[in-house]
């Protein structure tokens, strides 16, 4: 029995690596068969009341729905500014500062995303910038993974610092002294990420087929130099002004001191081409503004306290006590990134070509998209309501991922810091959420750390960075992340590529942290 329990524990970690990863099934099949197993496992093994499941799929549902929304904004505004030619207006824009697209990976995938993640968190920045990526002449399935990969190192600190203050806000820790210790370790860990993003964008495209590491090694200079300027301002926001404007304030300074020091040629290999300025009709301020209203927004309804108060109580949409369980979600409609994408994409339609009719259009366009991402992100959500609320069940057992957790305490015992930042990525993968795996193995990461008596703010801070980093693997990512550039069923595949820079990042912070405890 101790075993079949122990494999319950693991089955939304296995399941998608199994069924996805290795017999390349598509989301929408193998995370179907993984809910179904959940469903059977949890009733036979767990014990958990029909009630119980039942409510969690209606929970389940209703939490895509908050997904799905982002996804539909998403969708909305990219083709919105397709519709309208503001996309090849902000092509060109990035063109001006370079054409080699080792430097544009970096800055539309790390640093913009960045800055949207700063803005919003629920995994919108790679729904805008693999687009983004597209439109620059990336290849889909490069794009989602840059997407992906880059969205990590910023989303420690998510929107306005979401994943500290909500995740181990009931805690009663020092959180700007956990932000310090996650700055620090990131300063020999997250500074690789430009360079992780350039070496997976060369490595996959054939561009570079007989000239990969010259390719890496010529621009190696350039991506320290980013990293450095990110991890430093990172460390030093965190350090001396506050953990919630740490994503804020990182890659504003970030955007702004690389964008200038590029354009003018700092450490960056002389482009193949020479940029050439073409003439447009649309301003580059009036191409790009539907983003410069999505971030003003953002910030605006997560920084002003009441107008933040009052969105979050339009609450007509959330579930309490279903089925007379405890079980609730809630789904603030006008609080979701999804609607203020959304309005933005009106706000361009108007703006940019005086009229709805781009609006409508892409409205129209994203349906088919939505309704395959739908088919997949459904059975997911639901498998992972059942499993974290597996602690309603008739044999006083904890909870699965607990359960799961604990029993990895005991195995690894004094040597616990080289598995922390593994279960927080595995709590992202499994949630989606670096918030709710921080929620999830907060106290738990804690106390095996008390009872192994290591520093606690260090656990914690690894805990932090693996649940970013998890966000690189997390399958309704994927989902989404996939879904706005129009791939279909290569879940697995994007999975089998983002899962080596996910593990080497978690890898780097397990080693760093190890030195620094011991």
């Amino acid at each position: 029995m101790e075993l079949l329990r122990i494999l319950t524990s693991i089955l939304p970690v296995l399941g998608p690596l199994v069924l996805l990863v290795i017999f390349r099934m598509s989301a929408k099949k193998g995370m179907t068969i993984s809910m179904v197993l959940m469903m059977v496992l949890a009733l036979v093994i767990w014990q958990v009341s029909f009630d119980v499941i039942f409510a969690s799929v209606f929970v389940g549902i209703h939490k895509s729905l908050t997904i799905i929304l982002i996804l539909l904004g998403a969708l909305t505004l990219v083709n919105t500014l397709k519709n309208t030619k503001a996309i090849k207006r902000i092509n060109q824009g990035f063109e001006t500062i370079s054409k080699d697209k080792r430097i544009l990976a970096v800055i539309i995938a790390f640093l913009f995303g960045a800055l949207i993640e700063g803005a919003s968190g629920f995994g919108t920045p790679a729904a805008i910038t693999g687009p983004l990526l597209v439109g620059m002449g990336f290849d889909p399935l490069t794009a989602v993974v840059l997407a992906l990969v880059a969205d990590s190192t910023p989303v420690s600190f998510g929107a306005v610092g979401t994943p500290l203050a909500v995740g181990l806000g009931d805690m009663s820790l020092d959180l700007n002294l956990i932000a310090s210790n996650v700055t620090f370790i990131d300063l020999f860990s997250g500074i690789f990420i430009p360079l992780i993003v350039v070496t997976m964008f060369v490595v996959m495209n054939k561009e570079y087929k007989d000239k990969k590491m010259k390719s890496i090694i010529e621009i190696l200079p350039w991506t320290l130099f980013v990293g450095v300027i990110y991890v430093l301002t990172a460390y030093g926001t965190a350090s001396f002004i506050g953990f919630e404007f740490v994503s804020i304030i990182t890659p504003i300074v970030t955007l702004l001191v690389v964008t200038i020091s590029t354009k003018y040629g700092f450490l960056v290999p002389k482009d193949l081409e020479q940029v050439e300025n073409e003439k447009t009709e649309m301003s580059l301020f009036k191409a790009w503004s539907p983003y410069l209203v999505v971030v003003v927004l953002l910030l605006l309804t997560r920084v002003i306290e009441p107008l933040k108060e009052l969105l979050l109580s339009i609450d007509f949409l959330s579930l309490n006590n279903v089925l007379g369980t405890s079980i609730s979600s809630s789904f603030a409609i006008f609080y979701s990134p999804g609607a203020v994408l959304i309005l933005a994409s009106v706000f361009a339609s108007i703006y940019q070509k005086k009229g709805l009719k781009e609006f409508k259009n892409a409205i129209r366009d994203t349906k088919k998209v939505i309704i395959g991402a739908s088919l997949a992100l459904i059975p997911t959500l639901i498998m992972v309501t059942i499993y974290t609320n597996s602690q309603f069940n008739g044999l006083d057992l904890e909870s699965m991922p607990t359960y799961f957790a604990n029993n990895l305490g005991s195995i690894f015992g004094g040597m616990w810091s080289v598995m922390s930042p593994f279960l927080g990525m595995l709590g992202s993968f499994v949630s989606g959420s670096a918030t709710v795996s921080n929620l999830t193995f907060g106290n738990v990461q804690y106390s095996i750390a008390n009872t192994v008596n290591l520093d606690t703010n260090v656990i914690m801070a690894e805990q932090v960075i693996g649940a970013a980093i998890g966000n690189m693997i997390c399958v309704h990512n994927v989902v989404a992340a996939s879904s706005v550039v129009g791939l279909e069923n290569q879940e697995g595949i994007i999975i089998k590529k983002t899962i080596i820079p996910a593990l080497i990042y978690a890898t780097l912070v397990a080693i760093i942290s190890f030195i620094i405890l011991f």
